[in-house]
């Protein structure tokens, strides 16, 4: 992760910070991916198909997959508590990809992390 320092650093600097009461929806499920955020403060808790996980760990991508796929949302985001939030146009998203080098590397890392997180739900589901 410190070889993305840098880019995490450039790519950080260009989202525009919004700030959300607990219990606003950032997106629902089977909603076009117009936007990714990125946690910056609070709580969120993702809810879809398999169940729900509650991230308030600072410093992870919501919707990456979603946006740069341009593809629906899997699951719907609301807020579990005051919430900061930097948040990218889908569009501008994909061209900071262009722009920066280990953007998409970078990208991919942090879609991992959240992936791993919802996995680990899909598999407390899968033994109920």
């Amino acid at each position: 992760m410190n070889n993305f320092s840098d880019t995490e650093r450039k790519v950080l600097a260009s989202g525009i910070e919004l700030r959300y009461l607990p219990d606003e929806y950032l997106f629902r499920q089977g909603q076009k991916a117009e936007f990714v955020f990125y946690l910056q403060e609070g709580s969120l808790v993702l809810e879809g198909p398999v169940g729900f996980v509650t991230i308030d760990r600072k410093g992870v991508f919501i919707g990456i997959e979603e946006a740069i796929e341009e593809k629906k949302h899997l699951y719907s985001a609301m807020t579990s508590s005051y919430s900061q939030f930097l948040v990218f146009e889908r569009k501008y998203f994909k061209q900071l990809i262009d722009e920066f080098d280990l953007a998409l590397p970078y990208f991919e890392y942090k879609k991992a992390e959240l992936n791993e997180l919802l996995k680990k739900v899909q598999q407390k589901y899968a033994t109920v």
